[in-house]
């Protein structure tokens, strides 16, 4: 009879094979990433590592998952003593500005391959909008707060606020994919953050 295994063990495996995965999507790209090198990396028998995930699309989902769950956690509880919504929204911001262009550019770069692997398949793409929604829902929350407080016009649609929110930071993270410079890319988002409150503010 083989040993029970506790779900702390679990889930330090988990961790250990996503951070393994994560090294060689960001060094190789994912679609050219194997199975195979994920194990070769980890140093983990590829039977240990199917016993966790079925496949290395299924690693990236729960490892952007899981990136969005903490800081989706991390800034709720940041915000409660930041209780303005317009301040929460400014905060946002300027948690954009600090992340470094050369941050900003892996991460993205990790983002947009696998948003074209998944675009060809419906499966993932359900997958993908399950993800996206959270980021959506979010800024709709905080939105909803600013109406109710007057801070933000009462005649706002959540929805269409929020994808202009996260389409000013994707747009602009775009735009600086592959050129452009730290005080450049400050200024922008500064000059956008004042372009959505003149739209929101009420």
């Amino acid at each position: 009879m083989s040993p029970k295994v506790s779900e702390a063990y679990k889930a330090e495996k988990k961790a250990a094979i996503l951070e393994a995965a994560l090294h060689c999507f960001t060094e190789k790209g994912f679609q050219a990433t194997t199975v195979d090198d994920i194990v070769r990396h980890l140093g983990m028998s590829k039977g240990v590592i199917y016993s966790y995930f079925s496949s290395k699309e299924e690693m990236y989902i729960q490892m952007a998952d899981d990136r969005m769950n903490a800081m989706v956690s991390s800034l709720s509880e940041q915000f409660k003593s930041i209780p303005n919504a317009s301040d929460q929204i400014h905060h946002m911001f300027e948690r954009f500005r600090r992340q470094s262009l050369k941050d900003l550019r892996k991460w993205l770069a990790f983002h947009l391959e696998f948003m074209l692997y998944a675009a060809r398949q419906p499966e993932l793409i359900e997958r993908w909008k399950q993800y996206a929604d959270k980021a959506l829902v979010f800024i709709q929350e905080i939105i909803e707060a600013g109406i109710r407080s007057g801070e933000f016009r009462s005649d706002l649609d959540k929805e269409t606020v929020a994808c202009l929110f996260w389409s000013v930071r994707d747009g602009l993270a775009l735009q600086y994919m592959l050129t452009g410079e730290e005080t450049d890319y400050e200024r922008t988002i500064q000059d956008m953050e004042q372009m959505v409150f003149r739209f929101i503010k009420a």
